[in-house]
């Protein structure tokens, strides 16, 4: 009877042992990924005006797909909102300052809301492209500025047990996070409400 009882448990332990070694983890490399978000003008005068790319220099995160595949995966991305910056190379320095001060004071509030995150809920319309390569819609809460809201993001990965690629954008409108665009020449000239967040994720 001893014997069998042992057995039995032997049985009942390889199945979930056998899947967490069959789940893999993968880490985002920020020095090897890409972060950024688009930010186009409006106004009467937004001629007189500048698009803008904001870059993303601190975040990290996780990739998780487990045996049944890129349905069942799960993602946690960590960004230090302080870390916010303007990328445009055509930009001088007293305009970059100028912008990183409203962008980290009157928009982001980075001070106060220092982190924004997202995890992710689930994983739909999946679609196998062939060569490891996958396309998907990935569901999740992002938050920003304090506040939480679901979003859908179109994403495209190729995944091997080594490494994981993922690209893909989002349209975002800062309105829906409690942030008011910088408006400027009692709204002559302008960001738009609406802004692209862009990325090329590399994860090991």
């Amino acid at each position: 009877m001893k014997t069998w009882f042992l057995a039995a448990c032997c049985l009942l332990l390889l199945p979930v042992n056998g899947g967490a070694q069959r789940t893999h983890t993968y880490k985002i490399v920020a020095a090897e990924s890409s972060l950024w978000v688009y930010v186009a003008k409006g106004g009467l005068f937004s001629a007189l005006a500048h698009n803008h790319n904001i870059g993303v220099k601190a975040f990290s995160g996780t990739v998780t797909v487990p045996e049944s595949g890129a349905a069942g995966g799960a993602l946690t991305l960590d960004i230090d909102a302080k870390s916010l910056n303007v990328a445009d190379k055509e930009v001088n320095d007293k305009d970059r300052a100028e912008i990183t001060n409203s962008m980290h004071n009157e928009v982001l509030e980075s001070a106060k809301y220092p982190k924004i995150t997202f995890k992710s809920t689930t994983v739909s319309e999946v679609k196998a492209n062939g060569n490891d390569s996958y396309s998907f819609t990935l569901q999740g809460d992002l938050t920003l500025h304090g506040v939480t809201k679901r979003i859908a993001v179109p994403v495209t990965a190729t995944i091997t047990p080594q490494l994981l690629k993922a690209s893909g954008k989002y349209t975002l409108r800062q309105s829906d996070f409690g942030i008011k665009p910088i408006s400027k020449a009692g709204g002559a000239v302008k960001v738009k409400d609406e802004v692209v967040v862009n990325f090329a994720i590399v994860a090991k």
